[in-house]
């Protein structure tokens, strides 16, 4: 699963708007099942970026009893309940970044001069705990193909607003927490970028990198089709928010779509 830093955000909104709907985290299935979507999202060109643009949000997720899945949101993995924790494995593909604007990848001109970031393989774990209505998840992204990449920590929060027959609403949230390899490569600005690029050299420590909040309205038409919306906003903090690179630290995101359930 192939995820630039601009669509895992689209795709990390379509994660809220899942669990913010039921208010739990993602549960073993007690049986096989495949869902497959498609939606658009609005989101930022980059991380810091004051241009957003439109991208396709593609959807798929095929669960099996076992505890086996493969996920567009998740990656492709395992996961199983230890008590009243579900926990989570999976392997997935992103990170990328590139030096000018792409149509549909994370990039910008803005970036001239400060070279393309690769993606790499990546191992993310998750636990998920249900506490009454409020579903709290931790997770964390390894970099594992290109470890200069860096890792990630995410805390998780979601609550059901309102649930009905055929609409749910929800509230989810999330803060980010990047290593010094991460912050250094997506906020930082070595002697050299600040040649080419003329931003002003700047290191950026580890750190809370964003706070993400988003309200999701979840319908479903009949037994197969469902829409998906979400509408909320991302904000860097801490050495993200003071890079050269960010040129806007408050970012609306807005993600519509639907799926089909065989």
């Amino acid at each position: 699963m192939r995820h630039a830093p601009h669509l895992k955000l689209a795709l990390a909104l379509t994660t809220l708007c899942v669990l913010a709907g039921n208010g739990r985290a993602a549960d073993k299935p007690d049986a096989d099942s495949l869902m497959v979507g498609l939606g658009a999202a609005y989101v930022p060109e980059y991380a810091g970026s004051d241009d957003s643009h439109v991208v396709p949000v593609p959807f798929l997720e095929r669960s099996y009893a076992n505890g086996f899945f493969i996920s567009t949101r998740r990656g492709i993995g395992y996961q199983t309940d230890v008590g009243p924790v579900n926990l989570s494995g999976a392997l997935s593909y992103g990170g990328s970044r590139d030096e000018h604007k792409r149509t549909f990848g994370a990039g910008s001109d803005a970036l001239r001069g400060m070279g393309d970031i690769d993606g790499g393989l990546q191992g993310v774990l998750t636990a998920s705990y249900q506490l009454g209505k409020v579903g709290l998840s931790l997770g964390t992204t390894q970099a594992l193909g290109k470890r200069e990449n860096g890792s990630t920590y995410t805390l998780g929060a979601s609550l059901p607003l309102y649930s009905g027959t055929n609409d749910q609403i929800g509230l989810g949230a999330s803060a980010v927490y990047g290593d010094n390899k991460h912050m250094r490569t997506y906020f930082g600005v070595s002697d050299a970028q600040s040649v080419r690029s003329g931003y002003r050299a700047y290191r950026a420590k580890a750190g809370f990198e964003t706070v993400s909040a988003a309200v999701s309205w979840d319908h479903v038409i009949d037994k197969n089709w469902s829409t998906h919306t979400a509408l909320g906003f991302t904000r860097l903090t801490g050495d993200a928010a003071d890079s050269p690179l960010t040129k806007r630290k408050t970012t609306p995101v807005l993600m519509t779509g639907f799926s089909y359930k065989f």
